[in-house]
């Protein structure tokens, strides 16, 4: 999926979410856990293509370990780097025991700035990598779950979609890092 592609499903996300925020008045607020921001630089980013540049050295068996920050610089650098801007700012990515917490504030897509908070867990099911959106707010709202459920598969889909030529195994996300087990099935494609 191309970088315009790319913006304009999280356009179409952000605009859904906020005309279901909006109608969705008498559900009360939703409280996202705090921030602890950390500064993001092109080196983190790059300590990402590396590892998995050296992934892409070995045969058979891989395990590939990312930290929150390392992924979050990446993230950014990836979305500065495409056609267009992406209409979010301050994204950030944190791991947590199992889980991992997306912030962002999402800008031209309403009247307003909408700070958007999405937690997840994520799995291995049938040989794929699955996303399952646990808890997601934009603004003080709560997005429903069948919109959770459709953003999840977006997400999953788009994975699947890049034909990595990673088998991954399994997935563990710990506090600050997220480690990916699995088998190299075929070439890796450069990272952006």
């Amino acid at each position: 999926m191309g970088a315009t592609s790319r913006g304009s499903v999280v356009g179409l996300v952000a605009a859904i979410v906020l005309w279901q925020a909006s109608s969705c008045c008498c559900l009360g607020g939703a409280a996202a856990p705090p921030m602890t921001p950390f500064p993001v630089s092109e080196d983190l980013a790059q300590k990402v293509r590396d590892r998995v540049k050296e992934v892409e050295l070995r045969t058979g068996t891989f395990a590939l370990e990312i930290s929150d920050e390392e992924l979050t610089s990446y993230v950014i650098a990836l979305l500065q780097s495409g056609p267009g801007d992406f209409p979010a700012r301050d994204m950030q990515v944190q791991f947590g025991d199992g889980y991992v917490d997306i912030w962002a504030t999402f800008i031209d897509v309403a009247p307003t700035e909408v700070p958007a908070y999405i937690r997840a867990t994520v799995e291995v099911v049938d040989k794929q990598v699955v996303f399952h959106i646990t808890e997601a707010n934009a603004g003080a709202f709560p997005v429903p779950g069948a919109l959770r459920e459709s953003i999840a598969q977006t997400l999953s889909e788009t994975l699947a979609e890049q034909q990595l030529g990673l088998q991954v195994a399994q997935v563990e996300i710990q506090p600050g890092k997220m480690i990916l087990t699995g088998q190299v099935t075929g070439d890796i494609p450069d990272l952006p």
